[in-house]
């Protein structure tokens, strides 16, 4: 199974950063290519909550719903495809505080499913794309 794997510092107190991954509404302001988002129940995501996302990563059309299957408080965010869906899909956010004002956020996606040609190119995709999304989350924390 392809896992793409990344780490940034931040400069925000673990407790901020958490509040925005747990803002799935949100999403679409660090995560580019996202067109539409549907959270149930409303609110901060929580053990459970329902995400559906569509959108146009490196050119390809992606529509998956997940499901928050573990939730930490100011620590960890793990979401991932429901049983129905084609592909396997997790996205994890584990947060390690590093003093009261920074703290460090390990991106991980997991990919099952994909077609070894496919496997190729979304790497290639990974490696550009997750930091400049770790940068993007960054900007929105600085407001």
């Amino acid at each position: 199974m392809p896992t793409f794997e990344y780490t940034e510092t931040y400069d925000n107190p673990a407790s901020s950063v958490f509040s925005r991954l747990i803002d799935l509404k949100g999403r679409d302001s660090w995560i580019k290519g996202i067109m539409e988002i549907q959270v149930t129940p409303e609110g901060p995501a929580q053990l459970g909550t329902k995400y559906f996302e569509s959108g146009k990563y490196s050119g390809f059309k992606s529509e998956k719903t997940m499901i928050v299957t573990e939730l930490v408080q100011d620590h960890l965010l793990t979401m991932e495809t429901t049983p129905d869906e084609k592909q396997f899909f997790r996205e994890s956010y584990r947060i390690e505080p590093i003093s009261d004002t920074s703290c460090r956020v390990h991106f991980t996606i997991q990919v099952d499913n994909v077609p070894k040609v496919a496997e190729f190119f979304m790497r290639q995709s990974m490696k550009k794309e997750q930091p400049q999304t770790a940068a993007r989350l960054k900007a929105v924390l600085k407001g």
